[in-house]
């Protein structure tokens, strides 16, 4: 399972212009985290437009580094599926599991911008830019990710041939 994740409106409110309030919400991410040890984190955040691969790790909590597998790459490295090309992040998503084999892999985003993505994404989880990622976006990414967990390990009843 993965997760791509957005900073601004996500892991600190957006705008930010407290400097201090940096990343306060990434206790409460970890906090889910640490109940699903398989769950890998990309980097979908535009930080990775002006920051180098090693400044966005030093930006998070160990707990969050250690889960980091990579960042999304940028659009214009690409060519989206024409089904795909209003919708950036949700194109940039699929793009990094397509390039790491992983197609059909499940997949999560946390984001606060729903123009990203394609209109009803169920694998979307948006955030109030204002306030980040809150108890409320913290008890539904929980669920969401028992309920993927539980889906995976479901056993097949009947196989039609």
């Amino acid at each position: 399972m993965i997760l791509f994740l957005d900073f601004d409106g996500v892991l600190h409110p957006d705008p930010c212009p407290d400097q201090s309030r940096l990343f306060e919400n990434a206790p409460r991410l970890v906090e889910v985290l640490e109940e699903f040890p398989d769950l890998g984190v990309v980097l979908s955040t535009s930080w990775r437009t002006v920051c180098s691969q090693a400044e966005l790790l030093a930006a998070l909590p160990p707990q969050l580094r250690s889960r980091v597998l990579g960042a999304n790459p940028r659009r214009s490295d690409f060519k989206p599926a024409p089904v795909r090309l209003p919708y950036r992040r949700h194109a940039e998503c699929e793009e990094w599991l397509r390039m790491h084999g992983m197609p059909d892999s499940p997949w999560l985003a946390l984001d606060d911008r729903a123009d990203g993505f394609a209109p009803f994404c169920e694998r979307l989880l948006l955030c109030d830019a204002r306030i980040g990622f809150d108890p409320r976006v913290q008890a539904q990414l929980r669920a969401m990710l028992t309920l993927a967990r539980r889906r995976r390990g479901a056993p097949v009843d009947v196989v039609l041939a």
